[in-house]
């Protein structure tokens, strides 16, 4: 059936393979002197740089259009009879931006007469409701780019999040409030997304600064042609040869002279020397015509060489912790000193300090920072490490015209890049923690068809391959220990290969005022994987997984707060190795690999999209453009079959435990969850086939016309003004990071069991003897190999499965905007803008195993109303026999020979405070001291203690208003200012490609998934930012100095450009500490209990343990105060404080020389210098924020901006 609809899709896309990116359009009205319309109008627009041209009439009301032209320089000729003709050059037409040129006959005649406009003429959207800033190769050359990177480019836009380069996170890259991993990407009209990862504004092949004739980013309210998911559309040009012979030879280096050193570096003690930084970006280009007016060429190559070094920094034990010797915080805020002596007393067996332990400790070197640690025990060690890279990218495109009529069009572009980077080592003189290398390469062949003059039709096929590698150090299983960075680098070696065929089309018909549009994409995707990351067995010395905690050891004068720092470096020091993972990997027939054995996959996507869409032009000032894309994708599948889903779909299930909550029967009657093979009888796909994904899109323009008089004024004349509205659907592009979630929790196949949690005491955890020790208690037998399969015991105490949910419904949004636009005189355009978004059925990911929220049908009391009463009395410490009778646990529960059931619930919660989940752990797995009614796991699952599952249950809205203003290039000057003002809120900003850790939105209550509504992470109430690139106005054929000669020599051909960003704060919450107050597995977030402090980052402030410190606050005490560990049922307190925002100023300054022998032979000297302020901005995300982490409260570890670089360049050119 599956290879059925893709034929039947390809049969019906047969007449129309091409696709609307990486094109353009031309329209207007044609008028006599009266302003009458003139039909019948020849209308031919030729390309100055190729000569291909193409010629249409006017309809009977004046109208002409030309779909399908490839971005470029046009010269554009009417005639009609009875009038001179008029001929309009340089008129630049750029990619995905409908363009609107009005002709008017002046002269009534028989001479030709040439009238000229500006080459970036018709700034004014007059045809639809898209938002977003092109780029011609005018700026893309001459701004100054980090590392000539042109992702610094593609993020000028409004509404756009950034962060710089090198963040990987949610927060960078989002657009108007959607998630950063929707953009799509597409290069000369060909898919070039990085299909597993999809980070944002990124291509799977390099695409050079000198390669690019032009790009357009479209923000919001892509037409139906466009728009394969939700967020940006990027659309890339790759430059073609023309009839001159154009070249070029460039250079830019930056070295460590003058390169600042970071802020970190500087403040630890000793400071650590500024790292070395020689980088050197080289290339040539060259293009031309192969033939004239017929065949052209285009070569770039491009080189990249890094010797470079980077600052790290690792938690390592401090000077006296690697002696056996801890701090604490007491009750009254004083630091006590537990010595070997002391920790072997408190030593249920009387052993003390580990000495295996301590000569692991004592290998660390010692620490010469506290900007990270916990401020008692442990601090940070920073130091520079080399990384070389080596980069080589290789580009060409040549473009066929076979004819003069321009009714046939040809071009190949091919790429090919060979990379090589070396990442840093675990400390220094180890060998690096990876070696990355990079062969992506790819192909695109299109061809463009005038079948009549109203009648066009393209093709496009596009072929990328990416190829990576990523070689790790990882040779066998370890043990680690919590809260202390890792020894050495135990990563793992990974491989991808994902080739991308994407065969796309499109279909033009003009009829009147009609433009119709008909097309469709087609993509197949294999991703070919080999990863150890699941290759080896692992143990951890970690508190919170033993029976109690380690609470046992706590010391009478702990501060509460202080516990779990406590816990974990006493059980560090005892070596008490509490929890383990085993993985095994077995193949189709059931043998069981070696440990150390790749896993292997090979999975395959199919996407299918059409779409139809008119451009109804009503008259000559209201255009109206309507539209729907359909999409039809099949769920992701394994090629030979290795990949496990679970039946009944999560999402079913977890409803149906939600359903036995409220009538108040244990979870332990819920159906049990089973492990297919997607190959089995009665197996569910990965997700379900999305048949019903209809997106309309609706467009109106108004361009008032306004001719004379106050309406001139006020609108600028035909043309000059443009009020836009526009709505559309748009679904995300799902299913190829999903496929990561879901393998690793494909038990049967890919299983990794977990030690059972609580299964060791302090008296029977076995103890650390060595790194590659791991006791066979902690690693559980191979299960037996049979489907379909049911999870191991363990996984209800303590197991950590990944999954998603079988029943994901695709995730869409409706994007709308109204926009007001106006060009000015010299080229200015200003633009106001409305911009909204609604999310709806947004991806999250939750836990669908959390405890129920249990309900007594007698009192109607639920359990988080009974447990928070009883959170409350215990953080009181609340007598047992003071304990009041509570319905809920009186009807539900089981009492002792001396205690009630409320009385014998409490003594867990009083012991247990503040770990909640625990508490009820203690009450529902261990009857400890009494059980439930009904027995165990009455709230708790009887199969899973947590299952990590994304499913489409999230929301969000976005709503800004935006400006830009925009200088198009005259008298040598350009410029586009953007600003935003808005507001994100979400209930998870958490993209798919994203899996690091809680931080980023995982939804910790799904009882009640509304309690995470809050601002976005990734939300800024403020952005700025502005491009510029100013020719002074000196020299030859300029206003001064104007004469040539040693005056322009020395005057003339200097230029000034820049680049501007700045934010507000973005959000960040505060940690529960290591305390779980609702869910078994995520922490949520600390609870304000009183006014929290403003936000003042301080470079110096006080450290509640240890040495000052930058922080997001001026009293980090004070700030502590204002929370508390979360009530039971609750998540505490979701993006509760805004930390640094991001600010950096990046200019250029250049001369250049012409040539004695040849005025369009040129050389330009360059200046480029990157965050010239040496601004310093720090990392919301390196905050300290865990109120169980005092010591270290509110202090920053890391920044945003990056020191100060400059960099020299040379170009020559002509």
């Amino acid at each position: 059936m599956k290879q059925q609809t893709s034929f039947m899709l390809v049969l019906a896309l047969l007449p129309a393979l091409a696709l609307a990116q990486g094109v353009t359009s031309l329209n207007g009205t044609v008028t006599d002197p009266s302003g009458a319309v003139i039909p019948n109008a020849s209308i031919t627009v030729q390309n100055e740089q190729t000569g291909a041209q193409r010629e249409v009439k006017s309809d009977d009301a004046g109208r002409y259009a030309i779909p399908q032209l490839l971005p470029g320089v046009y010269q554009i000729t009417a005639k009609a009879q009875g009038f001179a003709d008029v001929t309009i050059p340089n008129v630049r037409l750029l990619v995905n931006v409908p363009t609107t040129v009005n002709i008017a006959f002046t002269k009534v005649g028989q001479v030709s007469e040439a009238v000229s406009v500006t080459a970036e003429a018709m700034q004014v959207n007059t045809t639809d409701a898209t938002i977003g800033n092109a780029f011609g190769a005018r700026p893309i050359l001459q701004l100054p780019l980090e590392a000539r990177n042109v992702v610094g480019l593609l993020a000028l836009q409004p509404g756009v999040s950034f962060i710089g380069e090198t963040q990987t996170n949610s927060r960078n890259g989002a657009v108007n409030g959607g998630k950063s991993d929707q953009a799509n990407v597409t290069l000369d009209g060909v898919d070039v997304n990085d299909q597993q990862d999809r980070s944002a504004f990124t291509s799977v092949l390099r695409v050079t600064l000198d390669s690019v004739q032009e790009f357009r980013v479209t923000t919001t309210n892509a037409n139906a042609d466009t728009g394969r998911s939700s967020g940006a559309q990027i659309a890339l040009i790759t430059k073609s040869g023309t009839n001159d012979i154009h070249a070029s030879l460039y250079e830019f280096h930056r070295n460590t002279v003058t390169t600042a050193n970071s802020f970190f570096n500087n403040a630890a003690s000793p400071a650590v020397a500024r790292p070395k930084l020689i980088r050197n970006v080289f290339g040539a280009s060259v293009g031309g015509p192969a033939k004239k007016n017929r065949l052209f060429y285009f070569f770039n190559y491009e080189g990249r060489r890094d010797a470079k070094e980077s600052s790290v920094e690792r938690v390592v034990p401090n000077a006296d912790f690697r002696q056996g010797i801890m701090k604490y915080q007491r009750t009254d805020g004083s630091t006590a000193t537990l010595t070997p002596a002391d920790i072997r007393a408190r030593d249920p067996l009387g052993i003390g300090v580990n000495p295996n332990v301590l000569r692991v400790l004592q290998s660390y070197p010692l620490p010469n920072t506290t900007s990270s640690g916990d401020g008692y025990n442990t601090a940070g060690f920073r130091f520079i490490a080399p990384r070389p890279l080596r980069w080589n990218t290789y580009i060409t495109r040549w473009d066929f015209n076979p004819t003069d009529s321009g009714r046939h069009a040809f071009f190949f572009r091919g790429n090919l890049q060979n990379d090589r980077d070396i990442s840093v080592p675990q400390f220094p003189g180890e060998p690096p923690n990876s070696v990355n290398l990079n062969n992506s390469k790819g192909l695109a062949l299109g061809y463009n068809a005038v079948i009549r003059p109203t009648w066009t039709a393209a093709f496009r096929y596009g072929f990328t391959r990416q190829g990576v590698e990523a070689s790790g150090t990882q040779t066998q299983s370890y043990v680690n220990f919590l809260s202390i960075d890792d020894r050495y680098g135990f990563t793992t070696t990974s491989r991808r290969l994902v080739p991308v065929h994407n065969f796309s089309g499109d279909f033009t018909y003009i009829r009147g005022a009609h433009t119709v549009q008909y097309g469709g994409s087609i993509r197949r995707v294999t991703n070919s994987r080999s990863s150890y990351a699941n290759s080896f067995h692992s143990a951890q010395v970690r508190a919170s997984r033993l029976r109690g905690s380690g609470a046992a050891l706590d010391p009478a004068d702990l501060n509460s707060r202080a516990r779990d720092a406590f816990r974990t470096q006493v059980i560090n020091l005892l070596g008490i190795i509490s929890t383990g993972t085993a993985n095994y990997n077995y193949d189709l027939a059931g043998n069981v690999q070696p440990v150390g054995s790749p896993v292997v996959r090979n999975f395959k996507l199919e996407e299918n999209e059409m779409y139809v869409q008119d451009t109804w032009r009503v008259n000559r000032s209201l255009t109206v453009t309507a539209g729907l894309r359909y999409a039809l994708n099949p769920p992701i599948y394994e090629r030979d079959g290795v990949l496990v889903t679970l039946s009944p779909a999560l999402g079913d299930w977890f409803d149906q435990r939600g359903g036995l909550a409220l009538q108040g029967k244990p979870a332990s009657q819920v159906t049990p969850v089973k492990y297919l093979r997607t190959i089995d009888a009665g197996a569910l796909p990965l997700y379900p086939y999305h048949k019903k994904n209809f997106a309309p899109r609706l467009a109106v323009a108004y361009a008032p016309q306004s001719d004379g008089g106050w309406k001139r004024k006020l609108f600028g004349g035909p043309g000059a003004t443009s009020i836009r509205a526009g709505w559309g659907m748009y679904y995300d592009a799902v299913g190829n990071s999903l496929i990561l979630r879901a393998d690793t929790g494909g038990y049967g196949l890919s299983t990794s069991i977990p030690t059972a949690g609580s299964l060791f005491d302090e008296r029977t955890g076995p103890r650390y003897t060595g790194m590659f020790d791991l006791p066979a208690s902690i690693v559980p037998p191979p299960p037996k190999f049979t489907f379909p399969a049911l999870a191991p015991e363990s996984f209800s105490y303590g197991g950590r499965v990944t999954n998603i949910d079988a029943k994901i419904r695709p995730p869409y949004t409706m994007n709308m905007n109204f926009s007001i636009g106006r060009e000015f005189r010299s080229g200015l355009f200003v633009q106001v803008s409305y911009v909204g978004r609604l999310s709806r059925r947004s991806l999250a990911q939750t836990d669908p195993a959390t405890p129920t929220n249990a309900v007594d049908p007698a009192s109607g009391m639920s359990y988080f109303e009974a447990a928070t009463m009883l959170a409350r009395l215990a953080n009181a410490r609340t007598p047992v026999a003071n304990v009041q009778r509570i319905p809920f646990w009186e009807n539900l529960w089981t009492g002792t020979a001396t205690l009630t059931p409320t009385q014998a619930a409490y003594q867990a919660f009083l012991r247990r405070a503040p770990d909640w989940s625990t508490a009820l752990e203690d009450l529902d797995r261990f009857c400890d001291p009494a059980c439930s009614k009904a027995g165990r796991n009455f709230f708790f699952d009887k199969q899973f203690a947590s299952i990590t599952t994304w499913r489409s249950i999230a929301g969000g809205s976005y709503h800004a208003m935006q400006w830009t203003i925009r200088q198009r290039f005259t008298k040598g000057v350009e410029g586009t200012f953007n600003y935003t003002y808005g507001r994100s809120i979400d209930l998870s900003s958490r993209a798919e490609n994203d899996g690091t850790g809680p931080t980023f939105g995982f939804i910790t209550n799904p009882w009640m998934p509304w309690l995470h509504k809050a601002v976005s992470d990734y939300d800024m109430t403020h952005q700025w930012n502005a491009n510029w690139v100013v020719e002074l106005p000196f020299g030859k054929g300029r206003r001064w100095m104007g004469r040539g000669g040693w005056l322009d020599a020395v005057f003339g051909g200097w230029q000034i450009s820049g680049l501007y960003r700045q934010t507000t704060g973005m959000p960040i919450s505060v940690g529960n500490g290591r305390f779980w107050p609702t869910n078994y597995q995520w922490q949520g977030y600390a609870t304000p209990i009183g006014p929290v402090p403003g936000v003042k980052t301080t470079k110096n402030a006080p450290s509640i343990a240890g040495t000052g410190g930058p922080n997001v606050f001026a009293d980090p005490a004070k700030a502590l105060a204002a929370f508390d560990f979360t009530m039971p049922g609750g998540i505490g307190s979701r993006n509760t404080i805004r930390g640094d925002g991001y600010f950096t100023i990046d200019t250029g300054v250049s001369k250049r020389f012409r040539m004695p022998y040849s005025e369009k032979h040129s050389l330009q000297v360059r200046w480029e210098s990157f965050n010239l302020t040496n601004s310093v901005r720090f990392d919301v995300s390196s905050l300290s924020l865990n109120i169980g982490n005092q010591g270290t409260f509110g202090r920053y570890s890391d920044v945003l901006t990056q020191p100060r670089v400059m960099q020299f360049g040379m170009r020559y050119e002509f």
